[in-house]
């Protein structure tokens, strides 16, 4: 029997036991407390705050209330029920770039530390010549030429993010090639695949857990960002930073709350994301 300390069944448990979060963990720890109130209110506040899309008769741009706690914006339409209704679309289109990109990313990086050779420069040089470029930058070039579909949008997130899990998986694997356990695993006739995922991948699990979620806070920055320069999604839809850019134009006027309350939105799940990673990273050093 070839042990490694952790086996592939206990990558997959320590991914259930990361990803849910235990109960004791949430209420002691503010920043899985709120995240997980964040997912809470993405998956069932739509249900309680109504159509995010319904134009209301009264007057357009009424300030917060208690009838409407965030205000209505230049449509009429309620800012509560669009920033809960938002954050389904951010927090999908969040996770959804951030796995594709690990799911690409993570697989590359292992193989290319694991044969090294002509693999891994390959590998190596390809990602370190896409971040010499600014994500956003080409995450814009290739909006325009594509298009602002959110299938596009998630797409282009998910690459321009995929060298990140290369280099990071490449580095966390290198220091592991000559352990015993490898070494034993390759004179026990393993394939390369099954070294790779049941003595190694395991062993830099909490690397790439934390990373994902700076990656789920990186691509939710980077879809408002396409949405406020006008490459991302259009208004009506209920997208905070498409929000943001349609009240840019009334804060001077001092209706604040249409641009302020979706900005809010960004900034507190961005940041309850990033504190997440740091404490995901602490449990795995």
């Amino acid at each position: 029997m070839i042990s490694s300390g952790k086996t592939g069944a206990d990558f997959w448990m320590y991914l259930v036991n990361v990803l849910q979060f235990r109960l004791v963990q949430i209420l002691h720890t503010p920043c899985y407390l709120v995240l997980s109130l964040i997912f809470l209110i993405a998956i069932i506040g739509p249900w309680f705050v109504g159509d995010p899309l319904a134009l209301s008769a009264g007057p357009r741009l009424t300030s917060p209330s208690f009838n409407s706690p965030f205000g209505t914006d230049q449509y009429g339409m309620d800012i509560l029920a669009r920033v809960v209704n938002g954050a389904r679309i951010d927090l999908f289109a969040g996770l959804s770039a951030a796995s594709l990109a690990a799911a690409i990313g993570m697989p590359l990086g292992a193989f290319a530390a694991y044969r090294g050779g002509v693999w891994d420069q390959v590998m190596l040089r390809t990602s370190e010549s896409f971040q010499a470029f600014p994500v956003l930058i080409l995450a814009m070039g290739a909006i325009a030429a594509l298009g602002s579909s959110m299938l596009n949008m998630i797409l282009v997130i998910s690459l321009v993010n995929v060298p990140v899990y290369i280099r990071l998986t490449r580095s966390a694997v290198l220091p592991l090639i000559d352990k015993d356990f490898v070494l034993a695993a390759k004179c026990a006739g393993l394939t390369d695949w099954k070294i790779l995922r049941r003595h190694i991948l395991p062993n830099v699990a909490p690397v790439i857990i934390a990373q994902f979620s700076v990656n789920c806070a990186w691509a939710i920055q980077i879809l408002a960002a396409l949405s406020f320069v006008g490459l991302g999604v259009k208004l009506p839809i209920p997208e905070w930073g498409a929000m943001v850019r349609g009240g840019s134009d009334y804060i001077l006027y001092g209706q604040w709350w249409v641009s302020v309350f979706p900005g809010l939105a960004i900034l507190l799940t961005v940041l309850t994301l990033n504190q997440v990673a740091d404490r995901l990273g602490q449990r795995g050093s």
